[in-house]
């Protein structure tokens, strides 16, 4: 029979080779749009599981929604490096969930590439984002994106969908460097999908405006580029 110890499955998030790892154990939000989207995905889901890997600043700092067809296009490295970040991220999922079929537990791979989209509402089938703060890996900034202590907004994730009872892990305690910054991105956003949160808002984004301008455009990440949090000077 396998086993399903738990300190053995705590154990295995510790041999993931990637830069942050953080769990979510669904009891403790029971009933929640983060519960219903896990159970949609794997019903008797228990946990998730965040991956995340850094995006180097010197590859975002190449990025640009500017173009002209034709001309070097430097920001093209930025997606090329997302890309080989995006397969080690897969390969480590795939891997932990090949050590959790051992155990007797399942697991879904939501790659880091992207998972299924529906392109009329601009929704996925679970947030990484919503999961990746829920696991205490960050938290959510005014451009809407995940925030992390150590390299700010500069990350991509994966998540995995498990009935494995993981633990889940220490939420952080980070504050908010938005209202020090004052919304950099707000005044860099190309279309103006970025407003300053109202009340107890995380974030407002015209996602509409932002997809559109972002498929206009070809790429954008203005954003994320000139975002300071995680950013060390030297």
């Amino acid at each position: 029979m396998a086993n399903k110890d738990i300190t053995s499955l705590e154990d295995l998030l510790k041999e993931v080779k990637v830069d942050k790892v953080g769990a979510v154990n669904l009891g403790n939000w029971k009933d929640t749009p983060l519960w219903k989207d896990a159970q949609k995905l794997l019903p008797g889901a228990k946990s998730i599981v965040v991956l995340a890997m850094e995006l180097f600043s010197e590859i975002v700092n190449q990025t640009t929604s500017k173009a002209i067809v034709g001309d070097l296009a430097l920001r093209d490295l930025y997606l090329a490096n997302s890309g080989v970040i995006e397969g080690h991220l897969d390969w480590e999922g795939y891997k932990l969930i090949k050590k959790l079929h051992v155990r007797d537990y399942k697991g879904l791979l939501l790659p880091a590439g992207g998972s299924p989209y529906d392109a009329r509402f601009l929704e996925g089938p679970l947030s990484y984002k919503n999961v990746a703060e829920a696991a205490g890996t960050g938290i959510i900034g005014w451009h809407s994106l995940l925030i992390t202590p150590e390299y700010g907004p500069r990350v991509r994730l994966a998540c995995i969908v498990t009935d494995a009872p993981f633990t889940g892990s220490t939420p952080t305690d980070m504050e908010s460097p938005c209202i020090k910054c004052g919304g950099t991105c707000i005044k860099i956003c190309p279309a103006k999908a970025i407003r300053k949160p109202q009340g107890d808002e995380a974030y407002r984004l015209d996602k509409y405006a932002c997809c559109s301008y972002y498929t206009a455009s070809g790429m954008c990440a203005e954003c994320l580029r000139v975002c300071p949090a995680g950013r060390t000077t030297k």
